[in-house]
Formats: C-alpha cells, structure tokens, sequence
C-alpha cells in the first residue's frame, strides 16, 4: 500500500521513525540505504511478528508531496501444490503458517499507518506555528 502526503518532511528525519518503529517490535535485521529519491527500509526476522518474507518501505519526495510505500515482499514457495492435497497429507500446517503470516501482516500494516501518521501530524504541527510566526514577523 502506499499513501501520499501533501507538504514537505525531512525524508531522513522520518526514515529514523521508520527505522525506531521496527527496531521497538524486535526485527533482528533492518536495512536502510538511501537513493537520490529518498529511502528504501527492508526488515525482517521479527521475534514478535511472523511473516513469510520481508517487510519494505519506500520513502520518497516529489516536489510538495511525499509518500510512503509498505508492502510484504513474500518468499516464494518452493513446490506449490492444491489445497485438497496439501490438506490430505498433513499440509494443513503449512496452510496455518500462511494463514498467521497473513494476519501478523494485517495487524503490523494498521500500527504502521497509525505511526506514520502520527508522526506526519506531529511534523506538520511543529511546522505549522514556526510558519504562522515567520509571517508575524515579515510584518
């Protein structure tokens, strides 16, 4: 999913908040690395949640707006076999385990949103008065 926001963030400034955001839900590896359109955060390997893949983020700038990209980079399967037959021989397992990487992503897919939002509101709310008092003083 990937949401746009209108108004200018420091791009680096909210790729730490990224990074502090899976670091407190004990990813054991996080991976930042910065292009000349922003950053790319990919974590995995967490204690808390279980997912079959990598979790990435895109941050990037576009003139006034930015945006922020999440989505679940799946591992693929080795040998891909019909429901009935996995269930027949005791692939049901396999089955669950895919059924709690789906739902472990939902719930990390709804925190994340939640903070990034937060932490665009708290932005613009900072910026906001320095603004309003920069034209204060203009006059």
């Amino acid at each position: 999913m990937q949401k746009s926001f209108e108004g200018k963030i420091n791009l680096g400034t909210l790729t730490k908040h990224v990074i502090q955001f899976f670091e407190s839900r004990k990813f054991e590896e996080i991976t930042a690395v910065q292009s000349n359109i922003g950053y790319q955060v990919i974590a995995s390997d967490s204690k808390m949640y279980r997912f079959r893949g990598d979790l990435k983020v895109d941050v990037r700038e576009e003139g006034d707006v930015f945006s922020v990209s999440f989505e679940l980079s799946k591992k693929t399967k080795r040998v891909e076999f019909p429901m009935t037959l996995l269930t027949m021989f005791g692939g049901g397992y396999f089955l669950l385990k895919d059924l709690k990487s789906d739902e472990a992503w939902r719930k990390i897919e709804k925190e994340f949103w939640s903070e990034i939002s937060s932490i665009v509101t708290k932005n613009r709310d900072r910026d906001q008065p320095a603004a309003q008092h920069e034209r204060t003083q203009a006059s």
